[in-house]
C-alpha cells in the first residue's frame, strides 16, 4: 500500500510543480512605457548621431526611411509641438529622411554642414514639406517680403567676399505691390531693381581693392517668390594685378510674407 502511494504521489507533484512555473509566467507583467507615451531612446531605428536626445512615441505610425524635401525654413527639435531644444534650422528646399509621423509633426534625420559626416535627427510639423500658399497682394501701396539667405556657397573655400547678405540676413524687400522699384538693404549694402509678387530681380554693385588690383563685385538676387536665388561675381577691372584669383559664389534666398 504504501508503495502505490508513493507512485501516485509522484507524477502529482510533477503537474503541480509544472502550473506553478507556468502561473509565475502567466503572472508576470510588462514594463509599462511613461505616463505620456514616450519611450526615450528605445528605438533604435534612427542612425542619428544624436537620436538618444530625441523623443520617441509608442504611438508614432513608421515611415520606414521616406526621402523628402523641407520647403520652407523650419527648426527641428528633439520633441514636436515647440517641445524639446532646437536641433538645427533647415533650409528650404532640404533633402531629409522621414522616419516618423505623429500627431501633424515629423521625424526626420538630415546632415549639417557644420558637423561632416553625421547626420541629426528633429521633430518638424508637416507643414515644412509644403510651400507656402501664396495670397493675393493688395491691388496698391508698399508690399514688403523677407528676404532670408541659406546655404552660401562659394567657389572656393579660400575666397573671402565684399559682401553683406550673409551678415545682414535677413532683410526686407520694398516694392510697390502693382510693381515697380524694389530695393531690400543687406546690412550697408543695398539692392536695388524691380519686384512685383510674382518676380524680382535685384543688383548690388561695388568695388574693392586687394593687392593692388580694384575689383568688382557684382551681386544679383533674382527669381519667383518664395524661392530666388543669389549670384555673386568678382571682375578685375585695373591696378597691377598679380596672383590675384578671382570667386563667384552662390546662394538660396527664401522671400516670405
Amino acid at each position: 500500500m504504501r508503495t502505490r502511494a508513493y507512485q501516485t504521489l509522484v507524477p502529482l507533484l510533477v503537474i503541480l510543480g509544472v502550473l506553478s512555473v507556468s502561473g509565475c509566467k502567466l503572472l508576470k507583467k510588462k514594463k509599462a512605457p511613461d505616463g505620456d507615451g514616450t519611450v526615450g531612446g528605445s528605438f533604435n531605428d534612427v542612425d542619428a548621431f544624436n537620436k538618444a536626445d530625441v523623443s520617441r512615441f509608442t504611438d508614432e505610425r513608421r515611415l520606414f526611411n521616406e526621402s523628402g524635401f523641407v520647403r520652407v525654413i523650419s527648426f527641428a527639435r528633439t520633441a514636436p509641438d515647440s517641445g524639446g531644444t532646437i536641433v538645427a534650422v533647415i533650409d528650404a528646399d532640404t533633402l531629409v529622411v522621414k522616419h516618423a509621423e505623429r500627431f501633424g509633426n515629423t521625424l526626420i534625420s538630415f546632415n549639417r554642414s557644420a558637423f561632416p559626416g553625421k547626420r541629426f535627427a528633429g521633430w518638424v510639423p508637416n507643414s515644412a514639406f509644403l510651400f507656402p500658399v501664396a495670397t493675393p497682394p493688395p491691388s496698391t501701396g508698399t508690399c514688403s517680403l523677407t528676404l532670408r539667405q541659406s546655404g552660401f556657397s562659394p567657389s572656393r573655400s579660400s575666397c573671402s567676399f565684399n559682401e553683406s547678405v550673409r551678415a545682414g540676413s535677413p532683410a526686407t524687400l520694398f516694392f510697390p505691390c502693382t510693381g515697380g522699384f524694389a530695393s531690400a538693404r543687406f546690412g550697408a549694402q543695398t539692392f536695388v531693381g524691380t519686384g512685383d509678387p510674382n518676380k524680382v530681380s535685384l543688383t548690388n554693385t561695388a568695388t574693392s581693392t586687394s593687392q593692388g588690383c580694384t575689383i568688382r563685385t557684382t551681386q544679383t538676387i533674382t527669381g519667383t517668390p518664395p524661392l530666388l536665388t543669389y549670384f555673386l561675381s568678382e571682375t578685375i577691372v585695373g591696378g597691377s594685378c598679380k596672383n590675384v584669383i578671382t570667386c563667384t559664389a552662390r546662394a538660396n534666398i527664401s522671400a516670405l510674407r
